[in-house]
This record gives structure tokens, sequence and C-alpha cells, in this order.
């Protein structure tokens, strides 16, 4: 089944990719973690996005790991592809491949490297908006990206492009969030990304969250998200100290993808090494980081 922008909301993993031995992407594991992702409450998933490692994929890899993901997740859940690359046309190509596979919504980061300026980011997205002919979400992470807009004129220039329908908002400034919204008067739909913040991003009237955690903490996420939906912010609160506790553990731990791929392992899911230039997560440190884990209950 497709969903309807009014359905594609809740918590999504940025999906982790799985990598072989051999350093192939691993289609078996892909279709592991996303079963055991929707039977832990997975609302969605935003696939090769930064945690997904996308500019670090081929094109071909990425196209892959899309339909493999739409294909397991069978209708069950929308599922958002994240197509951003530095030239429009490979993003543009990304975007209508994912509508062909059965994607629900694309998304995309702004154009990197190149200083294009508004105007470029506009042209960017359009394409991308166009080739998908799905809900386009804008991927604002400006401590990875060095793009920076205010709140109005974020909501103003990108409202303005017809099938964006929001954004994935990565950042800890809840006051921007709020303003994004007001500026949007339900015009732009807001997925927050800031993980350790998701009982706050929901509570400013962001629709769900995004992120990397997710991947191996959805109890404590799904915990957040429903109870917030119940009305119950006291428990709310509650499943997000939890999940602050695993946040804590992790920027102890570098706070990078290859800390997060090595708590993956301890879980049974072999994800691989992240892709060079990215590093490994150093071996002599796997048994602090379980003891760490182990004293917070995580596997429990």
């Amino acid at each position: 089944m497709s969903f309807s922008l009014e359905q594609i909301k809740g918590v999504m993993p940025a999906f982790i990719t799985p990598y072989d031995s051999s350093g192939a992407v691993n289609v078996d594991m892909i279709r592991r973690m996303v079963t055991w992702q929707i039977e832990q409450g997975a609302c969605g998933f935003f696939v090769c996005g930064s945690t997904g490692e996308g500019l670090l994929l081929t094109p071909d890899e990425r196209k892959l790991i899309a339909r493999t993901v739409i294909e397991t997740a069978a209708g069950q859940v929308p599922v958002m592809v994240h197509v951003g690359a530095v030239s429009t046309q490979e993003s543009a190509a990304l975007a209508a491949d994912a509508r062909k596979a059965g994607a629900d919504a694309v998304s995309s980061i702004p154009p990197v490297y190149y200083k294009v300026g508004l105007a470029g980011m506009l042209q960017h997205i359009r394409g991308i908006a166009e080739a998908a002919e799905l809900p386009t979400f804008y991927y604002h992470i400006p401590a990875l990206t060095g793009v920076y807009l205010s709140a109005d004129e974020l909501v103003d220039a990108f409202t303005s492009v017809p099938g964006v329908a929001g954004m994935k908002f990565t950042d800890t400034d809840m006051f921007f969030l709020w303003s994004m919204l007001d500026a949007g008067q339900g015009r732009f739909r807001v997925f927050n990304g800031a993980d350790q913040m998701l009982f706050h991003g929901l509570s400013t009237g962001a629709i769900g969250g995004i992120g990397s955690t997710y991947n191996y903490q959805m109890r404590n996420i799904a915990g957040v998200y429903n109870t917030i939906q119940a009305g119950d912010l006291d428990k709310a609160r509650e499943w997000q100290w939890k999940a602050n506790a695993v946040i804590k553990v992790l920027f102890r731990n570098g706070a990078n993808l290859a800390c997060e791929k090595a708590i993956m392992r301890m879980l049974g899911f072999d994800t691989g090494m992240p892709r060079s230039p990215m590093v490994s997560f150093p071996p002599e440190k796997v048994d602090s980081l379980k003891r760490q884990l182990e004293e917070i209950h995580f596997f429990d």
C-alpha cells in the first residue's frame, strides 16, 4: 500500500546500512533489521541518510538498499528515501528510482561543497520534488552541511516549491523549530532529528522523529512517542530519560557511527564497519562500551 502525507509520521530509525565481511551491502541483514524494527515499534524508515552513509554509497547501492527496505516493509509502514547528492541530476535520478521502487516520500540535504545560495538550493529541491512526484522533505542538518537559514526564509522559500511537504530538523534549537511551525501554519510538517530531544520536539509540534539511536533503542523511542500521543507527559519524560541514558553512553564513546555499529553487533546485528574515511570502533574499547550499557540495563 502507499501512504498519504498525513500517514507519514511517528518515529523512524535513520536506518544503519549493514555491510558483509567483504564490505558489500548485506541484503539479508537489511531484511532482518527491518523486520525486527517493525516488531520493536518503528513507524517507518528513513534510508540512506547520514547514519545510512548515503553519501559514501554508489547510486546502485543506494537503489538496492531503498528497494530492499521497501520490499521488506511490504506496506506495513512508510519508507522515506534520502536522495541527497552533490548534483541535482544524481539526486533527481535517485528520487525517480525511489518512486518506482514504491517509496512513500523522499528527502534531501541541501547542495554541499558548492556555495549555491538559496536560489541554488531551491533549484535543487525543485528538481528532486519534480522527479520524485512524492512528498519531499528538506533535510536541515547545519552542523554537517554548514547551511544556515532563518526560520521564516526557510519556510517561505521551501513551501513555494510544489511537492515540498516539510523537513527533517536535526538541531537542538527548539525556538527555531517553534518559529518554523509558527511560520508554516500547518503547511510545513517537521520530524525531530535530535534523539536526545525527541520529547521536546514532539511537545513543540513535530509530527515524529528520525534518529540514529532508534536503530538499537526503538523500545525507548516508541515509548516517548506513544505516551505523548496518549497525553501522558510524565511517562513520556521517563521514556526520554531512559533514551538519554543510552545517548549519554554513545556521546561518552565518540558519538559516531562506528560506536553505533558496535552496539548493533552486541544486539546480534553485524552491520560491518563504517566506510572510509570513517574509522572503526577501537576493539580494545568494546568491553568498556558493553559494561557502560550493562550499567544502565540496556540489555534487559
